[in-house]
This record gives structure tokens, C-alpha cells and sequence, in this order.
């Protein structure tokens, strides 16, 4: 899996990113991708995934946030997509414990103590599996209703070198799941 960090600018999503070869349209990675970033959030309702927050007209929006749009074409499944998205926030969770920040998980969102630090969707498209996962840099912008809390409330100021060590986490513990599934043979 390619790893891009983009660190100069902003890149704001919309929901866009979620669509198939993002990565490589955008900037030629051609392949299993993670693409991590920094910008806002504010979610077209033609761009959401979630048929349950599109029922209930909820808005999906943040001031400004980690972003990372990750794309697998090893294998178009949902149940998959939706798997990997829990693997992948349960392994952002522990990135989060190294910087002493105390996370529990409920489904795909990270919360800690009781307040929402995270939004994610997983999807399927005729070729890849999509995932976006967006990180509350602070939590402003937020829909009312939401009782949120951004990394710079939890003491995480370099949001940097943040999305450097959560992009290369991600990233090893795909690999390590990938070699792990290549290196054992078929039970007989």
C-alpha cells in the first residue's frame, strides 16, 4: 500500500474522495493507496455513502480535520471494506494511546471520554474497497448535537508529525495482514 502524506495546503472533502482511482487521479498513486490530509469537512448529500444519516438529513461537517482516503482493489466485498475500516480504527486507537490519550471505540468512531473524535464510512465500488476516516483537529463546525473533541483539546499540537505516525501505522498494519494471508496454505 502507497502512503501519501500531504502536508503543504489544504484539501478539503466532500465526500468526492470516496469515488474509485481518487488517489490516482489526483496524484497518480495507481494501486492500494492511503492518502492522509488536512482540511474540512462538509458533505455534499449526493456524496453520502451512510443510507441511515441521509434518512435522518444528519450533516457531516468539521471545521477542520485528518482525513485519510484509503483504497484496496485486493478484493471487492463489503463485508471486507466494512472489517478493514474497524482494523483500521482500532489501530489508530492504539497510535492514540501512545500519545497518552485514553480511546474507546464504538463501531467505527473513536470517542474518548464520552465525546466523538471521529467519523468513518466504508464502501465498495465495482473495483476497490473505499474508506474514509476524518480526525477532529478541533472540534469546531461541528453539527449541533454532536458533543465532539478534537487532537489539539487531547494535547496533540504537531498534527504533522501526527499524520506521518498514524499514515506509516495504518500502512504496516496492512502489510502485515497482507503477508499474513499470503504465508499459510489451505487447510485439507
Amino acid at each position: 500500500m502507497e502512503l501519501l502524506v500531504v502536508k503543504e495546503g489544504r484539501i478539503d472533502y466532500d465526500g468526492s474522495a470516496i469515488r474509485s482511482h481518487w488517489a490516482y487521479r489526483n496524484f497518480g498513486i495507481l494501486g492500494n493507496s492511503l492518502v492522509v490530509f488536512r482540511g474540512k469537512c462538509d458533505v455534499r448529500v449526493e456524496e453520502m455513502i451512510d443510507i441511515e444519516d441521509l434518512r435522518q438529513s444528519k450533516e457531516i461537517k468539521s471545521d477542520d480535520m485528518v482525513h485519510y482516503i484509503i483504497e484496496v482493489f485486493d478484493l471487492v466485498n463489503a463485508l471486507f471494506a466494512s472489517t478493514l475500516q474497524k482494523l483500521f480504527i482500532a489501530k489508530l486507537c492504539e497510535v492514540l494511546e501512545q500519545y497518552g490519550v485514553k480511546t474507546g471505540r464504538k463501531g467505527d468512531d473513536i470517542y474518548v471520554n464520552g465525546r466523538k473524535l471521529s467519523i468513518s464510512i466504508a464502501t465498495v465500488s465495482p473495483v476497490s474497497v473505499k474508506i474514509h476516516i476524518g480526525i477532529n483537529v478541533e472540534a469546531k463546525g461541528i453539527p449541533a448535537g454532536v458533543d465532539a473533541i478534537g487532537l489539539k483539546e487531547l494535547g496533540i499540537m504537531d498534527i504533522e508529525d501526527f499524520m506521518e505516525r498514524t499514515g506509516k501505522a495504518l500502512v504496516a498494519e496492512f502489510e502485515k495482514v497482507k503477508k499474513d494471508s499470503l504465508k499459510v496454505r489451505w487447510a485439507q
